[in-house]
């Protein structure tokens, strides 16, 4: 069964989102000395490729053709000038972001052409929790430990 006509253009978007959300992870993950905190921000950035590369691949075998470059499409990856945030202000701007990406995991989940398509939707969406719960977790932890993230050299 075919995709509806807008599926490319949303796995466009999801696929974009992973992408800013992998560059987000990797530069929250230089604001901390932590290693354990750096390695779960690291392992998020990590989760944020693997789901941009399974994305591409739905894209193709919804569309026939590559996602490739974004920019041949209008689509500029955005990601915000973290210089005078404070982690706090990161982590919760992070969870605002994979609650967001989660709902939009679901919606086109239910929106899906296929029973495949939309399980592998579906568990993004999970997936995204998850990332969300994590966050919060550490956001819980820099609230009640002030400076837990700088414990620890830097690298």
């Amino acid at each position: 069964m075919k995709a509806n006509p807008d599926t490319g253009k949303t796995l466009l978007e999801a696929i974009k989102r992973e992408i800013e959300g992998r560059e987000f992870y990797l530069a929250l993950s230089k604001k901390v000395k932590n290693p354990l905190v750096r390695r779960k921000i690291l392992n998020l950035a990590e989760d944020e490729l693997e789901h941009r590369e399974t994305l591409s691949r739905l894209y193709w075998a919804q569309t026939g053709t590559e996602p490739g470059d974004l920019a041949r499409f209008g689509i500029t990856v955005d990601v915000p000038d973290m210089e005078n945030m404070t982690l706090t202000d990161l982590l919760e701007m992070a969870m605002r972001t994979e609650k967001e990406a989660s709902e939009t995991y679901r919606k086109m989940a239910n929106e899906a052409a296929d029973e495949r398509s939309a399980a592998f939707l579906e568990y993004l969406s999970e997936f995204e929790e998850n990332h969300y719960e994590t966050l919060a977790a550490e956001l819980a932890r820099v609230k009640k430990n002030p400076g837990w993230e700088d414990q620890g050299p830097s690298s």
